[in-house]
């Protein structure tokens, strides 16, 4: 079983009897958190609608060695737990364990630059050209007299490439800001440059934020880490946050090594971002936590980093379901403010539901945990009744026959990405699996004689066509999209992708 460790909010001293009337899911220091046994995934099978999991079950399902967790209520940290080992050698996953946090970086460097707008040394409307120096964005073509302003880089809005990055090994030398922008060496991504009219579209860009970040040091003439540390990491009470590349060596002791799609640990036990904006911070879900309570405060009027016009701001839909750095919920769903990290290694999913103050930040160290920490949310929306549940939706199961096993079984690669391939396989307990290749194995159910569905992400394969024994087409449906991938035909054979000249 993965181990557990927990650490008790400041106000654990007052009495047993206060603490049990003003928090009921609060667990005894010896007892499960509530939440850590009712994770459940996004579909639910007919066969079994109420099925729940542990956060042990869905560790090694999924292959991920450490998960912290902070749950906010009320506006407090009522759990900060760990489960799993933070490194090879064992070391138990505790409150003050960093993770990198990878995208979440866009919002507390968001946070950052509101921060400056507020002083008066940032315009959130003017050009960004007017502001920098030694360094410009090119302007060319179509889009020669094109404006690019801090509002459009926060909201994704500005028409910029490159949309992450790739991290580099330890043992590297690091590329500068403005190599990094024009995509030079030692930098490993492109250029960032104008792909699509600003301010028309969202086109989610990372590039964009290195730019923001350029941008906050030439205005503020300090290098990005001890600035936000002093504008932001302080004031909010994140002691335990640093935005410092290559990590400096008091977080380093306390830093979670980074498992790869394969399940390895990454080499040097992560990787270094000199892309800090974008996704260098450093965190404990418990700091996450607390960035999200002081932006509720300062929403309610409070003392905060942002005073309560910049928090409302930050938080207004403006591009699509998006705010100054951070995803906002659609209309008609319960107002929340939330963010994703993905960088190689590790995976985070902070959300915060401001009426309410309820919240929690999931932190893990594979590449695999995203579905996990989705899972672990919805235990939580259900063990502190958020404002919006998160159903599961329900899938009607068919049995799965040798038909069907023989009709979707064999090796695909994506029409439109032919390097991308993936294999649905018999697993030795006799069900269906889907992998792709250097990561972790995905459980399929029948949902009819032509399609399967994976419960755990909700993808749908759909054999398309007329019933044959083995499909040569399927339709990839998921979150965001639809992809066709084509059967590879091994041993010789012409494969369906060579025969239709992909």
């Amino acid at each position: 079983m993965a181990r557990r460790t927990r650490t008790l909010p400041p106000y654990a001293w007052v009495p047993a009897l206060v603490v049990g009337l003003l928090l009921p899911q609060f667990a005894a220091a010896d007892q499960a958190p509530a939440f850590s046994t009712a994770l459940r995934r996004q579909l639910v099978l007919d066969s079994a609608p109420d099925q729940r999991f542990s956060i042990d079950e869905r560790m090694r399902h999924y292959g991920v060695p450490g998960v912290g967790v902070a749950v906010v209520e009320h506006c407090r940290i009522v759990e900060a737990q760990g489960f799993g080992s933070a490194t090879v050698d064992g070391r138990p996953v505790d409150a003050h364990t960093r993770f990198a946090a990878g995208s979440v970086s866009k919002v507390v460097a968001s946070v950052g630059a509101l921060a400056l707008v507020q002083k008066g040394q940032l315009s959130l409307d003017e050009d960004v050209s007017s502001r920098l120096r030694n360094w410009q964005l090119p302007r060319e073509g179509d889009f020669s007299g094109s404006t690019v302003t801090l509002r459009k880089l926060l909201t994704h809005s500005a028409g910029l490439g490159v949309a992450g990055f790739k991290g580099y090994p330890r043992d590297q030398p690091l590329p500068s800001l403005e190599q990094i922008l024009d995509g030079r060496a030692p930098a490993n991504t492109p250029a960032v440059r104008i792909e699509a009219e600003p301010g028309k579209s969202w086109r989610y860009s990372g590039g964009g934020f290195v730019l923001t970040q350029l941008l906050m040091e030439q205005t503020a003439q300090q290098k990005f880490a001890p600035l936000m540390r002093d504008t932001v990491l302080t004031p909010a009470g994140m002691k335990e946050s640093t935005y410092q590349q290559p990590l400096d060596a008091a977080s380093a002791r306390h830093a979670a090594t980074g498992t790869l799609a394969d399940g390895t640990p990454i080499p040097g036990g992560w990787r270094v971002y000199p892309e800090q904006a974008a996704a260098g911070l450093w965190s404990t879900p418990s700091d996450l936590a607390r960035l999200a309570i002081d932006l509720v405060h300062s929403l309610q009027g409070k003392p905060g980093v942002l005073d309560t016009d910049m928090a409302k701001q930050m938080m207004q839909r403006q591009v699509g379901n998006w705010g100054l750095g951070v995803e906002v919920a659609p209309e008609g769903k319960p107002a929340k403010f939330s963010h994703t990290g993905a960088p190689v290694g590790y995976r985070t999913l902070w959300l915060m539901y401001p009426d309410t103050c309820q919240g929690a930040a999931i932190m893990t160290n594979a590449d695999e945990g995203m579905t996990l920490t989705h899972e672990i949310a919805r235990a939580l929306a259900d063990t502190y009744r958020w404002p919006d549940a998160a159903p599961s939706s329900v899938v009607t199961t068919t049995p799965l026959t040798p038909d069907i096993s023989a009709r979707f079984v064999g090796e695909y690669q994506l029409r439109d990405f032919p390097a991308e391939r993936f294999e649905v396989t018999v697993q030795p307990e006799g069900n269906l699996g889907w992998s792709r290749k250097g990561r972790g194995r995905r459980d399929l159910v029948a949902a009819g004689p032509m399609e399967l569905v994976s419960p755990d992400s909700g993808m749908r394969l759909v054999a398309t066509g007329k019933p044959s024994a083995q499909a040569d087409t399927l339709e990839l449906h998921f979150p965001g999209g639809v992809n066709i991938a084509v059967r590879v035909r091994e041993s010789g054979t012409t494969s369906t992708a060579k025969r239709d000249g992909i």
